[in-house]
């Protein structure tokens, strides 16, 4: 059956000389998986240089069953980036976030509240004059509260400690390491109430920058089980030093 699907892509695997597959994050269905020809041809319906990072594609697919690959038969763009592949930091940033986004979406089912947050927020980050180089991270702060992980920084006090492992303040220094300073705990709490368009005020520098990556890491390792570090993270961590 041929279904018609509004969806974003989060990676592309070769599966043979003239066919890939693209793991997408759907409006309709959550993640799926879909065998896509290969074609570099303007006359082709599915052209797979549109098979971007995050790019967001309307298509339709054959579909069998649920636990088969279904067949792009036709797509387009459905909402095309601005300079989000042109601009050297926005590029980087997308691609990293493309791979942890493949890590941790793994669900098969409708989530429109993540998906219209990946919608929104890559929009935003596609025509943002600045904040770019400190998206991903503020990116993947909210993107916690959808996933039910969200630290609880509610209700902050001058001393407080945040306890990554237990994912909330904490008033007495914890015995395990997986915790931050009061300093970094005041600053931490100060930038989860950012938003995107206030995030240029913020301005991390290229310390403060990696020491936040490496905390949103750690932080997601602890509550997701399994969970691997993203190999384009040494791409970021080389273009902001």
């Amino acid at each position: 059956m041929t279904e018609n699907f509004t969806g974003i892509v989060l990676r592309t695997i070769k599966y043979s000389d003239n066919l890939m597959v693209a793991d997408m994050y759907t409006r309709s269905h959550g993640r799926m998986a879909f065998l896509v020809p290969v074609s570099r041809s303007k006359r082709a319906k599915v052209r797979s240089v549109l098979f971007q990072p995050l790019a967001m594609l309307s298509f339709s697919a054959t579909v069998k069953t649920s636990k088969s690959l279904g067949r792009i038969s036709d797509a387009q763009i459905f909402k095309p980036y601005q300079s989000v592949y042109t601009d050297v930091v926005k590029a980087s940033v997308v691609l990293y976030l493309a791979e942890f986004l493949s890590l941790v979406l793994r669900e098969e089912e409708k989530n429109d509240a993540i998906f219209e947050f990946l919608l929104h927020s890559l929009s935003w980050l596609d025509i943002a004059q600045q904040g770019a180089s400190d998206f991903h991270i503020l990116f993947l702060m909210r993107l916690t509260l959808l996933l039910g992980i969200y630290p609880n920084v509610e209700n902050y006090r001058q001393g407080a400690y945040f306890d990554l492992a237990a994912g909330c303040l904490v008033y007495e220094r914890p015995l395990h390491d997986q915790f931050l300073t009061v300093e970094d705990t005041c600053n931490f709490v100060e930038f989860m109430g950012m938003d995107f368009s206030s995030l240029h005020t913020f301005a991390l520098n290229r310390e403060a920058r990696g020491k936040y990556l490496t905390l949103i890491h750690n932080y997601y390792r602890l509550h997701i089980p399994g969970l691997p570090e993203p190999k384009s993270a040494a791409v970021l961590r080389d273009l902001f030093s």
